[in-house]
């Protein structure tokens, strides 16, 4: 899915203003996106064609303290995703809880707050204080390493900053972060940063958090390099999807006292680069040693393995059921801060999260329930009563690894199937074939709470033309049937889903509104399938609403 938008063409023509660095000529000029493309389903356009108060706090803290709008904003969705941290704990218990657009914490929030001219707790609670407190340390840091950047009060942006203006203020920008190693700064800038101008933001994601980054911007930042150990190697120790990162001997223990019996999911309550800078920073810096064996990102695009599963990662102080949690377990840590329903697990992060886990349970056949595969608040329900977070989908992770670990789906007596519109995603007894429905229909990630790694939309229309699920039933028995979906304004009310056995006998159409109801399973009733491959399809033959989701089905 591309992330150039309608959003981004509707903003493309926002006004650019020249910032020469240090009384220079600027060099080539970074421009804002301008390809226009066909609005997706979920979105908006013309909803953020001006500027959001968010926009605005951006644009004053980047004129009054002459930083780039672009990287400033660039630098927050690193750190949070736009997320207004309200006061998470962290991880890591020597750690300050971390506040706003920025995770500002402890010492370094209290100097951004007086730099600021902003009491500590406008800092932590307003949005706008917050991101003028980060650009005053941002500024700081510049000054502190006689960065040659444009001096302070410049007007910055939107859109016409210079691209060796942009790639100067990277060391200031590792320093901010507050990663204690400097290879771990470098792939943060090159892998979360910098990465974010050149591959900008979707549009659901500017519109979700109202901030508005219409850029894509190719530039190289003024640091050096991320060794390739800090890139990752490919390696064979556990999962096979993962990258190695390894963290350092003082982090773990080597070998196990016992075989493992958990699972234990965390996060990290900080950026994934951030999470991984300090897992792999060792003692004495890392007083606590802590470490896990894998780590997901906020996108679920990379996984690293930082510690062999044979080894004891040191992620969980208390013990689980009777028994050291550490010596029985592989631990999994997330990207991202403490998720709450304002801030939920995105979709990727979650499948790639369910693939990896469903690989350590079939390995080590861990047993499939809440008191094996556990959150971090299970054994320590005081110091991390928010770990892996309220929001959670546990239900869904659990059915999903089941499924998972089952081969996608059995067909015999009680068995259970689930078929995703991704085949890549189904197992030997469900499939879908896309190319027999019209190009009407196009694959989408565009609104979030899909199932598996993406959905099918296709605009309402009254014509004979259905995206079809099919499963295979070695006898004939009652089974019942649920759908998947993503829901939006823009869905259908009265979605047709018309179920048919294994010799075409149409056994009835149930209409859902697709309006609700998105991200969980939603039951359509019970049916007398037959021997074979019965089939679901979803039908465009509607008038209400403007699209119609074709995402997953499950039969239990």
């Amino acid at each position: 899915m591309k992330k150039t938008t309608t959003l981004q063409f509707l903003l493309g023509s926002a006004a650019m203003l020249a910032l020469a660095a240090c009384g220079e000529p600027p060099n080539e000029t970074a421009q804002p996106a301008t390809q226009q493309a066909v609005p997706e389903p979920g979105e908006q356009p013309g909803l953020m064609a001006q500027q959001t108060v968010l926009d605005q706090s951006f644009a004053r803290a980047a004129e009054t303290y002459g930083i780039p709008v672009e990287l400033l904003k660039a630098t927050s969705y690193a750190l949070t995703r736009w997320y207004m941290v309200p006061g998470e704990a962290s991880e890591f218990d020597h750690l300050a809880p971390a506040y706003g657009l920025f995770a500002l914490r402890g010492d370094y929030l209290a100097r951004g707050a007086q730099l600021a001219s902003r009491t500590i707790q406008e800092v932590q609670t307003q949005a706008e204080a917050n991101i003028l407190a980060a650009a005053a340390l941002l500024r700081a840091e510049a000054s502190a390493l006689g960065l040659a950047v444009s001096p302070l009060g410049t007007v910055s942006g939107p859109g016409g900053t210079s691209k060796a203006e942009l790639a100067a203020w990277a060391p200031a920008i590792a320093k901010f972060s507050g990663i204690p190693q400097e290879d771990e700064q470098a792939d943060f800038l090159y892998r979360a940063v910098y990465q974010t101008l050149r591959d900008g933001v979707s549009g659901e994601e500017q519109l979700g958090k109202a901030i508005r980054f219409p850029w894509q911007i190719d530039v190289t930042p003024d640091f050096r390099e991320p060794t390739v150990e800090s890139r990752g190697t490919e390696t064979v120790a556990g999962y096979s999807g993962a990258i190695w990162k390894a963290a350092p001997a003082s982090n773990y223990t080597d070998g196990r006292s016992t075989s493992i019996k958990l699972l234990v999911i965390h996060t990290c309550a900080g950026s994934y680069a951030g999470c991984l800078g300090w897992l792999r920073t060792p003692y004495p810096t890392n007083p606590n040693k802590t470490s896990a064996h894998y780590v997901v990102n906020e996108s679920g695009s990379e996984i690293a393995q930082i510690v062999d599963e044979a080894d004891t990662a040191h992620h969980v102080g208390k013990s689980w059921m009777g028994a050291s949690t550490n010596n029985q377990s592989v631990g999994i840590e997330h990207g991202g801060t403490s998720y709450k329903a304002s801030n939920p697990w995105s979709a990727g992060q979650v499948t790639a999260s369910v693939k990896l886990s469903c690989d350590i349970v079939k390995r080590n056949r861990i047993i499939q329930d809440r008191n094996h595969i556990i959150g971090h608040y299970q054994p320590d329900p005081v110091n991390r009563a928010e770990d892996p977070g309220t929001a959670f989908p546990w239900a869904s992770f659990m059915t999903r690894i089941a499924t998972c670990v089952g081969g996608g789906g059995g067909g015999g007596t009680g068995a259970e199937i689930i078929v995703d519109s991704n085949q890549a995603n189904n197992g030997p007894n469900g499939r879908i074939d896309p190319s027999a429905a019209s190009s009407a229909w196009t694959s989408s990630t565009s609104v979030a709470g899909y199932w598996g790694s993406g959905y099918w939309s296709a605009p309402v229309a009254p014509v004979s033309d259905a995206m079809s699920f099919e499963f295979n039933l070695a006898s004939a028995e009652r089974k019942e049937l649920f759908a998947w979906w993503t829901a939006a304004a823009d869905r259908s009310s009265s979605t047709p889903i018309v179920v048919f056995n294994a010799g075409g006998t149409n056994l009835g159409t149930v209409r859902v509104n697709q309006q609700a109801n998105g991200g969980r399973w939603v039951s359509l009733g019970s049916f007398d399938f037959t021997a074979g491959w019965n089939t679901v399809s979803v039908s465009r033959w509607t008038s209400a609403g403007s699209y119609v989701i074709a995402d997953a089905i499950r039969v239990k």
